[in-house]
């Protein structure tokens, strides 16, 4: 049975609805990157580059790597599938909460798949899942002479998430190298997610790749530059050996012609990313008082959406079960927002939200609002 966990299944509705449930930015693509893969559908006639070339160069001078040390791909998630089918790990841990493809992508190539808690969800007593530096710990594996890979063999790799999805938490940089560090010591691949990154201030883990060759970067234009239509995903290291693994494993065109048109003209904006960042950050700030004021909890998020627990809708599931659930009242009303319970740890109390347009955010508020009314008084 064919199951879709992610956000922005519009395709199964058949009214117009305002979509929370994705994450993506609510200014929209830039009018050059719009035009740009316009004019890509209308005169090519050929295949596209298979190695991306004016791409991967367009990428090399924004991100001041070597060309030799990007691979691109039909989105974050196909690289991470390529990747995973290039290392074939043994064992692999993912945060918990956390995005789902890290563990299916792992698991369809035979991996064990281990949580490890992510700051600000204690799932030690439930779950029995440890903090990321308790679980790589107990592993006893170092890595082997002379290289840091070894294809077909059982390695172990790690993934990390800045800001995490679904909460928006941040690993500072200083964590984030401590950990790599840890990874080196024994032997371990580091995978970092940085598709949300440039939303927020915050410092690009590139900064590790000069001494970690054990360290894989992977961002995507899909969420920062809204392109989650045309799909543009790239992976930076230093291990050029593991970057032509991962290129092996994809079809030889997995990158349209207009998706790199597009990502190139994205390469070349200056402002537009500062832009969003000032945007999202007021609609983040409105978007938080106005739900806390209605007594629900919202994680402290560095991203572009908010995880939300609807807590008087748990307490009434615990005395009575049955609880209102929060994801169907704003469907009545036309609104989706992103299904939690296939996060661990997660269940119908949580809900996830995209900050979107000013005019959508207010929809939002007034419909959660008129929803609390209601339960209030109704």
């Amino acid at each position: 049975m064919r199951k879709y966990e992610h956000g922005g299944d519009i395709f199964a509705e058949n009214r117009k609805v305002l979509d929370f449930s994705v994450n993506i930015d609510p200014i929209g693509m830039p009018r050059t990157a719009a035009e740009a893969a316009k004019k890509a559908v209308k005169e090519e006639t050929s295949y596209p580059d298979p190695f991306c070339r004016k791409l991967t160069e367009a990428l090399s001078e924004r991100y001041g790597l070597p060309s030799e040390n990007i691979v691109c791909g039909n989105g974050a998630s196909d690289l991470i599938l390529r990747l995973c089918a290039a290392v074939r790990p043994g064992k692999v841990f993912v945060p918990a909460p956390g995005f789902s493809e890290y563990a299916r992508s792992a698991a369809l190539f035979g991996a064990e798949i281990t949580e490890y808690s992510v700051p600000g969800f204690d799932l030690s007593e439930q779950y029995g899942i440890l903090p990321l530096e308790d679980s790589l710990l107990q592993l006893d594996l170092v890595p082997e002479e002379g290289t840091l890979l070894n294809f077909g063999s059982s390695r172990a790799m790690v993934f990390v998430c800045r800001p995490n999805n679904p909460d928006g938490s941040m690993m500072s940089l200083d964590d984030l190298r401590k950990t790599a560090e840890l990874c080196k010591e024994r032997g371990l691949l580091l995978a970092v997610d940085e598709c949300f990154l440039e939303f927020t201030d915050a410092t690009s883990a590139l900064a590790l790749l000069d001494r970690h060759r054990n360290v894989i970067i992977i961002n995507a234009f899909t969420k920062t530059y809204a392109m989650a239509g045309l799909r543009l995903g790239f992976m930076f290291s230093a291990d050029t050996v593991l970057l032509d693994e991962v290129f092996r494993f994809g079809t030889p065109w997995s990158v349209s012609a207009p998706s790199q048109a597009a990502g190139i003209a994205c390469c070349q904006e200056t402002g537009f990313l500062s832009e969003a960042r000032r945007y999202i950050t007021e609609e983040r700030k409105r978007l938080i008082s106005a739900i806390e004021e209605l007594g629900m909890i919202v994680f402290p998020s560095a991203a572009n959406y908010l995880l939300i627990r609807d807590v008087r809708a748990s307490q009434t599931d615990a005395q009575s079960n049955t609880a209102p659930v929060l994801r169907e009242e704003l469907a009545d009303r036309g609104i989706k927002v992103r299904d939690c319970r296939s996060f661990t740890g997660l269940d119908d109390s949580y809900i996830r939200i995209g900050v979107r347009t000013k005019e959508e955010n207010t929809a939002f508020i007034r419909a959660l609002e008129d929803i609390c009314n209601r339960r209030n008084y109704g």
